[in-house]
Order: structure tokens, then sequence, then C-alpha cells
């Protein structure tokens, strides 16, 4: 596992595109920021509200399978 350090993000540039842009994907020791690739404009996200939504999607998808 890799452990993040407050000086060093670890950045990566995604598979995934907004038209003709890739993603970048920065991990942070508190949070995540996502920006396209050439881009300055950049939103941070912290895990917890990450795990939040990923929780409540996971509920959605429960109660669509039992309806």
């Amino acid at each position: 596992m890799t452990k993040l350090r407050p000086g060093a993000p670890l950045i990566r540039e995604t598979d995934v595109y907004e038209r003709t842009d890739a993603l970048i994907v920065s991990l942070e020791p508190r949070c995540l920021t996502i920006r396209l690739k050439g881009r300055r404009e950049a939103h941070s996200v912290d895990y917890g509200a990450i795990l939040d939504l990923a929780r409540k999607l996971a509920y959605r998808r429960n109660l669509q399978k039992g309806a």
C-alpha cells in the first residue's frame, strides 16, 4: 500500500475523458483533487464525502433491486 505523505501527492492521469481532455486525479493526505488535463480549474473532495456518496449510491442500487 502506498502511504500518502503531506509533501508528495500522488498524481495520475485516468483513462476517463471529458470531451477530449483526460481527467487528472491527485490523491492527497486529506482529500482527492480532480481536474481536466491542461486546465487550472480543480475540485477537491474530502475522502469522507466520497465514502458517504458511495454508501448512498449502494443503498439506492439495493432499493432498486428490491422493487
